[in-house]
């Protein structure tokens, strides 16, 4: 991870600044800009005359030999990696010192520095030199200013006085930074500026005493990316500090103002050992001038370890110190939410020819209230004890144990008006499997047979000194089956063509009925009704509902593969169950009965690479029942080239969860651009709007540019963004960045990655 070091000072109020001398030679603009900011020097050409002796070529050499010699015209020094240019040149031979001018070029194989006068020891890669130019490279960085003096402290140590430098391209001088004095340690990999001054187009932007940053792009303490936003919470602004703290640890601290709110504080810690790694992040605003909640807080804690071979553990743990948190600080509202607290320790060992993987978890949840009040707070599990042994019996047959045994307790739903508490208990689970899979190029049969044996023990909601117990043991057949037809599409006159399939399977299930309204619902829940769940046995997850079954799926499948390169170039699938019985499990007592029908729903997908631009997927929900869709969604995308995508997505549903277990239709569109609008600005752009409501669900509009030669780019974004039910949030993001040395913002380019299918960084854009 390349973590750079930044400015921290606020901005002065000075619009004059002296620019970066570039010699007169034009900004980079492709095709003609500069190779090099300082020229390259002039070999002899000649064989290398040896480890640590040192040849001077020139037009003109007196002196005498083995002491002092002057040479002049076109000098030309050598010795090991080290070459050295100028119009004439002092040499002293017992001392290996040399003086040159009146201009030189020295090449010592990491970089080159040009100048008027120089003073070099070739021994010891150490001198100084009048004002010059100075350009170095390495790790693919480069570095490149002007200094009134250069010192050498040896091959990889330079300090240079009244400097100007940046990493950008030869001859663009768009940004620099002028300081009273840079040193570069390349054994060290740091660089450090005093009296600094960040100059952008002519524009003293910040100014520091002092700054340091690595040369090679690794990790070092310092300030960060500043964050700048505005929005419906006022303006914020963030300055990450970043401690490298050692090899294995390290840190960040966060200060946070929020003009509408306060001063927060935030900050991480990561680190890394042979056996364990983890992180912890904490955020804490002890005043909120902006909400009833005052002194808010959240941490979140990640911890992985290697005990021993085979056995690991971890914990996972969210917390926060009020309803409003998330909500509250840009994560929007998404109705009741649960912050998971998880500790496990896992175990891996051969045994019996198969492999053992064990789990013992421990799992609680914090639950937070939707702003209407509405809290739906899951089971814990206190604990749980799993495991699961598989082994392949030869090439065809699989045998799999999966048992567990889990606590669970604290189930409560409640509002502002009431609370309902579930009761607790235990259940255990042995669910043994045995596959077998016989199969070819053109086909397959794999049948299943597993039994599913569930016991709970189950505590009265207002006695937990009595108890019932309940049993179920449910046996379940399954078979799947399918055949692979295969033909050639290719023109006569060209050895290019398709390979399309034709993919007919039958997928047939049967498990009796039993009873089980009486079960708890512990981790249960239903699977949406997908393409994917025609293949299933069980249409819940979790263990507490199994579905009497007796159907067979039939579906048909085709897919067109490129000959040449074996690309899938289409898909498309569609598939429907037929039931030879009713299937009358349901969730609890209060679901509707499921009604008594022959064949199910409709559900297709397709998806299609029409070129190497533009690909499209669709997937279809078709209620058989009401002659009508349940659910479907279309989407294409067209991306011809890094930085230009646009896309579309339009979504349907006829019953979806609105907002806290509100139920409804929805309509809406999905619309992303990023596009040029000329070489070197591009407009982001995205709508999602809901037609059945007619409200934007969000709207974010920005515009980037990029300079010519990738040294900086610049983005300002705007977005409104649905905040729960008919409420509204803005904000505005701002983020300049300068190539290998930091960014200046927010970071937009984060956000709209994930907003924006097909987003590209504009510095991934060559032009």
């Amino acid at each position: 991870m390349a973590l750079t070091t930044v400015f921290c000072a606020l901005p002065v109020m000075t619009f004059a600044a002296s620019p970066l001398s570039m010699g007169g030679e034009a900004v980079c603009t492709a095709p003609q800009r500069p190779k090099n900011f300082v020229n390259s020097v002039q070999h002899s050409g000649e064989a290398n005359p040896g480890t640590d002796i040192t040849r001077v070529i020139a037009d003109k050499v007196t002196g005498q030999s083995q002491t002092r010699v002057r040479a002049t015209g076109k000098v030309i020094i050598e010795r090991n990696d080290v070459t050295l240019n100028s119009d004439w040149a002092d040499f002293d031979q017992r001392t290996e010192i040399v003086k040159v001018g009146d201009n030189y070029i020295l090449d010592n194989g990491q970089g080159r520095i040009s100048g008027r006068r120089v003073t070099y020891d070739m021994k010891q890669s150490t001198g100084v030199g009048d004002a010059g130019r100075f350009e170095m490279e390495k790790d693919n960085r480069r570095l490149q200013g002007v200094g009134d003096e250069i010192q050498m402290g040896g091959k990889n140590r330079y300090r240079l006085q009244s400097a100007k430098f940046n990493t950008c391209n030869p001859g663009d001088d768009s940004w620099y930074i002028r300081s009273a004095s840079i040193d570069l340690d390349y054994d060290q990999n740091i660089g450090v500026a005093r009296n600094a001054t960040l100059i952008f187009g002519g524009v003293p932007l910040f100014y520091t005493p002092w700054i340091d940053f690595p040369l090679n792009g690794s990790r070092k303490s310092g300030f960060l990316v500043p964050t700048i936003k505005g929005g419906s919470d006022g303006m914020e602004l963030v300055v990450p500090y970043y401690l490298n703290l050692a090899p294995n640890y390290d840190a960040t601290i966060r200060p946070r103002i929020i003009s509408s709110r306060g001063i927060q504080i935030g900050g991480d810690f990561r680190y890394l050992q042979p056996t364990y790694s983890g992180q912890i992040s904490t955020e804490w605003l002890p005043s909120d001038q902006k909400s009833v909640h005052k002194n808010r807080a959240k941490i979140d804690f990640s911890h992985n370890h290697y005990l021993a071979d085979g056995l690991s553990a971890g914990v996972d743990y969210h917390q926060v110190s009020d309803d409003d948190y998330q909500r509250d600080f840009w994560h929007g509202d998404k109705g009741s939410e649960n912050l998971n607290r998880q500790a496990w320790l896992n175990y891996h060992h051969n045994l019996w020819g198969g492999t053992l993987d064990s789990r013992l978890m421990v799992q609680k949840y914090q639950t937070l209230a939707s702003e209407y009040g509405y809290r739906d707070q899951p089971y814990s599990r206190t604990p749980q004890l799993s495991a699961s042994w598989n082994r392949y019996f030869g090439n065809h047959y699989a045998f799999n144990v999966y048992a567990e045994a889990t606590r669970f307790e604290d189930r409560k739903i409640s509002h502002k008006d009431f609370e309902y508490k579930f009761p607790d208990g235990t259940r255990l689970v042995l669910f043994p499997t045995f596959n077998a899979d016989y199969s070819n190029a053109w086909g397959y049969i794999r049948p299943k047979l597993s039994l599913h044996a569930s016991h709970y023990e189950m505590e009265e909601k207002n006695n937990r000194n009595h108890q019932r117990s309940i049993d179920r043991v449910l046996p379940i057949v399954s078979v799947d089956s399918g055949m692979t037809f295969e033909r050639l599409w290719q023109n006569k006159k060209s050895s290019n063509g398709f390979i399309q399939t034709l993919e007919p399977r039958l997928f047939y299930t049967y498990i009796p009925r039993r009873n089980q309204e009486n079960l708890p619902l512990f981790d249960t829940a239903e699977n949406s009704f997908t393409y994917e769940q025609l293949f299933r046995e069980n249409r819940y997850s979790g263990q507490d509902r199994i579905n009497n079954a007796n159907f067979l799926t039939t579906a048909l499948q085709t897919r067109l593969y490129d000959k040449t390169t074996g690309v899938e170039r289409l898909a498309a699938g569609i598939g429907q169950r037929f039931y030879f019985s009713h299937d009358e499990v349901r969730l609890d007592e209060y679901a509707p009965k499921n009604k008594e029908r022959k064949r199910s729903d409709i559900v297709a997908f397709g998806r299609a690479s029409l070129n190497h631009h533009i690909s499209a997927e669709s997937n279809w929900h078709y209620n058989q029942d009401l002659k009508t869709s349940e659910s479907y969604n279309v989407g294409i995308r067209y991306t011809p080239q890094t930085g230009k995508s646009i896309s579309m997505r339009y979504k349907y549903g006829r019953y979806e969860n609105l907002y806290d277990d509100v139920y409804g239709k929805t309509r809406s569109i999905d619309v992303g651009v990023q596009w040029p609008i000329s070489r070197n600005y591009y407009l982001v752009a995205r709508e999602n709007y809901d037609f059945k409501n007619s409200v934007a669900l969000n709207q974010t509009v920005g515009i980037q540019y990029q300079s010519p030669c990738n040294c900086w780019s610049v983005g300002l974004v705007g977005t409104r963004y649905t905040d729960g039910y008919q409420k509204r949030k803005t904000a505005v993001l701002f983020q300049l960045q300068l190539r290998d040395l930091t960014s200046v913002g927010n970071g937009p380019l984060g956000q709209l990655s994930t907003q924006i299918p097909g987003y590209s960084n504009t510095y991934e854009v060559k032009h």
